[in-house]
């Protein structure tokens, strides 16, 4: 397999874009699922049926974004840095990925209800603007190359 670098070899980029692809997906679903997906139940409203498999795979998407945000870190970020393309929005999404696994930490293993919806609310405001980023990223760091 060929060595991550500044410029990330096709095979890492498209597990790191369908890694993305799972999370963003399933992470929208469960935050719709569990604002507005209320059904009726034999006693009443309750949550609908599919929101703890859709978390399951949120969070098993989750745990591969994490193994593809190490291999970056270590290689791809110095090597960019070095270059000094595209640093303030990789530096950007590196804080905003790493803000999305604290508060992963905070919303699956530290329940306190005042601020849980709060945390709950920005996790998914970061998680959903993500990819987005990522375009950005993405653009502008080709765009400094043809320059």
């Amino acid at each position: 397999m060929s060595r991550i670098g500044f410029r990330i070899p096709k095979l890492y980029r498209y597990l790191l874009f369908t890694f993305l692809t799972l999370s963003w997906l399933t992470g929208s679903a469960f935050y719709y699922l569990n604002n507005w997906g209320e059904i009726e139940g034999p006693f009443g409203p309750e949550k609908h049926p599919a929101q703890f498999p859709i978390l399951m795979a949120h969070g098993a998407g989750a745990f591969l974004i994490l193994i593809s945000f190490g291999a970056i870190l270590t290689s791809h970020v110095p090597a960019g840095w070095r270059l000094g393309r595209s640093r303030y929005m990789g530096l950007t999404l590196v804080v905003l990925v790493t803000f999305q696994i604290v508060t992963a930490y905070l919303l699956y293993y530290v329940a306190w209800a005042e601020g849980r919806t709060v945390l709950a609310n920005l996790h998914a405001a970061v998680g959903f603007s993500l990819p987005f980023l990522l375009i950005i990223h993405i653009w502008i760091g080709r765009k400094n190359r043809r320059s």
